[in-house]
């Protein structure tokens, strides 16, 4: 023990208290001796792999937990992807340090990897490396408020700039063709049809009920996931849309066509089980069929979301956007919030009129 200091060799003759101990590091902290220190089994000795795998898992992250208290919405999907993503790329290269011990260069030196060099020689995309950095970003500014770790590790780290991809959707020409003739499979032409003429999501089509349909309009009050079933829709807001009539009389025939019957809670767009929906891939590849019979734009690479696009497109000349968002679900605009609580049905029918002026036309030569 010559090598050590008085100080230190008081210490290492002495049998130290968990307090005094941190009392210690503390001090040295405090004159700058030392930048950081883990104490056993406290909180900051969790390893970086046991946090994420807890703060990821649905069912027992505290993160989740805190989100539905408020009444805020998380779907098992994000969850599970991100869980995904932690497993691929932080927990191998960090997993087993203490989330007290990493660094803002830990996380930043990585992220650049990620940014700028092959991962098992794949170019990640911009977005992509993004959402691998809010992976670890996330868990670990929760830890930071929580108390758990005193290390600001995240703060100032800068994302990398995403190009916004171009949304191809079809002309109103090409719409008419989709649609002029008959599909191999009638529900998915409708489902298609649908989204055209309301700018609905995938989910929120899947998820609709008997219930939900109307003379004149549709209510959306969920949106279907493949893991989390119904759902609120995104946002959090249910709406409404006047659709035309013959839209909605196409509607009812297919209810009286569902083989489980016309219960209220029933699946408009049924699958193979009452409980579940048609498939999103399945309405997606019906597009596709259609679209590669026409030969519609095959550079446009046009997919059951570029309706919701070219819903938004189309009706933008006609419909000014706060009431146009009323229509979408779209929270685009800071106002929106403001403004829907006064929408009324007035608006709706500015909507519906809109709507007849384009669609009407595509529907008539069905």
């Amino acid at each position: 023990m010559e090598e050590f200091c008085s100080i230190a060799k008081e210490i290492l003759a002495s049998n130290l208290e968990i307090n005094e101990i941190q009392q210690i590091v503390d001090a040295l902290t405090l004159k700058k001796y030392l930048v950081c220190a883990i104490l056993p089994k406290t909180p900051s000795s969790e390893t970086f792999e046991e946090l994420l795998e807890r703060y990821w898992n649905y069912d027992t992250s505290p993160y989740v937990k805190e989100k539905l208290i408020v009444g805020q919405s998380i779907h098992r999907r994000y969850t599970k992807t991100m869980l995904y993503r932690a497993r691929k790329y932080w927990i191998p290269r960090l997993g087993k340090k203490c989330i007290g011990s990493i660094t803002k260069d830990d996380i930043k030196n990585f992220f650049m990897e990620l940014a700028t060099k092959p991962f098992k020689g794949k170019i990640l995309k911009a977005e992509t490396v993004n959402q691998i950095l809010r992976v670890a970003i996330g868990p670990l500014k929760w830890a930071y408020k929580n108390s758990l770790i005193k290390n600001d590790c995240f703060s100032g780290i800068l994302y990398c700039h995403v190009i916004p991809a171009e949304r191809l959707i079809p002309t109103i020409d090409e719409a008419k063709k989709i649609f002029s003739s008959p599909w191999k499979n009638s529900m998915l032409r409708l489902a298609n049809l649908l989204a055209m003429c309301t700018g609905m999501r995938i989910g929120e089509i899947q998820a609709l009920q008997i219930q939900d349909i109307g003379k004149d309009r549709i209510y959306i009050r969920h949106n279907w996931a493949n893991i989390d079933g119904l759902k609120c829709p995104k946002n959090g807001e249910k709406r409404e849309v006047k659709i035309p009539l013959g839209l909605s009389l196409m509607l009812f025939e297919l209810i009286k066509k569902n083989p489980f019957g016309q219960s209220p809670k029933n699946f408009v767009f049924y699958g193979l089980k009452p409980d579940i929906p048609c498939k999103s891939i399945s309405v997606n590849k019906a597009l596709k069929i259609r679209l590669k019979e026409l030969n519609i734009a095959p550079e446009k690479k046009i997919t059951f979301h570029s309706w919701r696009h070219f819903f938004s497109t189309v009706m933008a000349d006609k419909i000014d956007e706060r009431k146009l968002c009323l229509a979408t679900g779209h929270k685009s605009l800071k106002i929106l919030e403001h403004y829907a609580a006064h929408k009324n049905e007035v608006t709706l029918s500015e909507i519906e009129k809109a709507s007849e002026d384009i669609f009407l036309p595509i529907l008539s030569n069905i």
